[in-house]
């Protein structure tokens, strides 16, 4: 007979009852975890629904064209989250003219359903979000060749329309506001206008007496300044020192259909603005004259895009001498301004020419001049301006050197260019294009795509614009 096992030890060997119980001892625990992992997974949901609903609502409304209240637009993206229209949502805003920021941080309170046996009753659903669009601000000069190889060549019939539908591009609604355009005619030289041109030759603006009697030699028709070969160097000319363009003829006084004058006497300088209308006008305007003064008319684009010009732009918009917006008041920005963008676009047809210069009125200095009456008014030459031979003031070389010149330190500044050569040869072409920024901004036209030619230009320029 065996002895009786100990009662302890019966104890031990006794399984039966042991998993209900611990069922009864885990089932609040299980029910806990179980529903909570469902709690969480809705607060998850429910959480990624409210940061897209904040992400693409601060989005909207950081837009630049954006009308509405930003915290308006926010919450009606708050709609389409679950309890989204009882979020407490608290929304930030930075604006400028060119820059707008919105900060956006939402809360909604989620009633728990398991989680309650925890006594959480609550699960506070949190997002947060910002955006920023920035837009840069645009400086453009526009130069465009009016001598009278464009009317030869079929040019000016494509210019118009080209370079219109261009600024249509650059002055888009959301750009215009802060883009600024100077269209700068040259044939022969660059007519600045009558009122910029006196103001800037003016003893006021330089604070100096004249050294010369300016207008005894001077004419009525046209008001291009010379320059010397020190002002096709950086900087900014001594414009008191500087005397008027003489108004002649050299190769259209008898050409039919084109303007005999090197100076051109219509299509003046358009000093900064963003009227697309006035713009366009000014486009319409363009017609043929004598001489092609590449460089003339790249020195012009490059100081209206340089800071040292900001205080005689300030005068001639405040006294009304061209119309130029009050937004731009501050410009031409400085150059280390990373919030601009500066660009010059050429559009030529021809060789860059030498300049000549008559030296007596109604008085032919040799027969490649044909001079009438109404070529020169008073003689030409000062006491500061002594052109070698009298007869060219510079010549075909030494205009190709200066138009390089400024090119290679307009490039320096930061200034991007885009250059457009029409039906030229090879060798001018490449002349034209060693002026762009890069090989990919030289544009060669042949046959009826300028149009195009300017498009893809407006095109790299918003690309500009959006990645720098």
């Amino acid at each position: 007979m065996r002895p009786a096992a100990p009662p302890e030890s019966s104890f031990k060997r006794n399984r039966r009852g042991s998993i209900p119980v611990m069922t009864a001892l885990l089932l609040v625990p299980m029910v806990l975890a179980a529903g909570g992992a469902v709690d969480l997974v809705v607060h998850e949901r429910g959480r990624l629904a409210l940061q897209d609903a904040l992400d693409r609502g601060t989005l909207a409304a950081a837009s630049l064209t954006q009308t509405e209240d930003a915290e308006t637009v926010v919450r009606s993206f708050l709609k389409s989250v679950p309890n989204g229209d009882t979020a407490t949502l608290t929304v930030t805003e930075e604006k400028t003219l060119t820059r707008r920021k919105v900060s956006a941080s939402a809360r909604i309170n989620y009633p728990t359903t398991f989680l309650q046996l925890a006594q959480i009753d609550n699960l506070g659903i949190v997002g947060s979000s910002t955006a920023e669009e920035a837009r840069k601000n645009v400086e453009l000069s526009l130069v465009l060749d009016i001598s009278g190889s464009m009317l030869d060549n079929g040019g000016m019939t494509q210019l118009r329309p080209a370079a219109k539908s261009f600024l249509d591009i650059v002055l888009k609604e959301d750009m215009a506001p802060t883009t600024s355009v100077s269209v700068i005619p040259f044939a022969g030289q660059v007519n600045l206008g009558e009122k910029v041109f006196t103001y800037l030759t003016s003893a006021e603006y330089n604070g100096r007496t004249a050294p010369y009697s300016r207008w005894a030699t001077g004419n009525s028709y046209s008001w291009c300044l010379e320059m010397t070969t020190g002002d096709f160097a950086s900087g900014k000319p001594s414009f008191y020192d500087r005397d008027q363009a003489p108004h002649f003829s050299y190769y259209n006084i008898n050409a039919s259909g084109k303007q005999p004058w090197w100076c051109p006497t219509v299509p003046t300088v358009t000093y900064m603005t963003n009227d697309l209308t006035t713009l366009k006008a000014k486009i319409d305007a363009l017609a043929p004259y004598d001489g092609t003064g590449t460089a003339y008319g790249m020195k012009w684009a490059e100081l209206l895009l340089n800071p040292s010009m900001r205080p005689a732009l300030q005068t001639i918009r405040t006294r009304n001498l061209a119309t130029i917006p009050s937004a731009f008041s501050a410009r031409p920005a400085d150059f280390t301004d990373t919030d601009t963008l500066k660009f010059i676009v050429l559009m030529t047809d021809g060789q860059i020419g030498f300049q000549p210069r008559p030296t007596t009125a109604n008085t032919k200095p040799d027969s490649r001049y044909v001079v009438t009456t109404r070529n020169i008014t008073g003689s030409y030459g000062t006491t500061t301006n002594n052109y070698a031979a009298g007869f060219n003031a510079f010549t075909d070389a030494q205009a190709k050197a200066f138009y390089k010149q400024v090119c290679a330190y307009t490039k320096a500044e930061g200034i991007t260019i885009f250059t457009i050569a029409f039906k030229v040869s090879t060798a001018i072409a490449a002349d034209i294009a060693e002026c762009a920024s890069k090989p990919a901004y030289a544009y060669k036209v042949d046959g009826l795509d300028m149009t195009e030619a300017f498009q893809s230009i407006a095109t790299s320029m918003q690309k500009i614009r959006i990645t720098q």
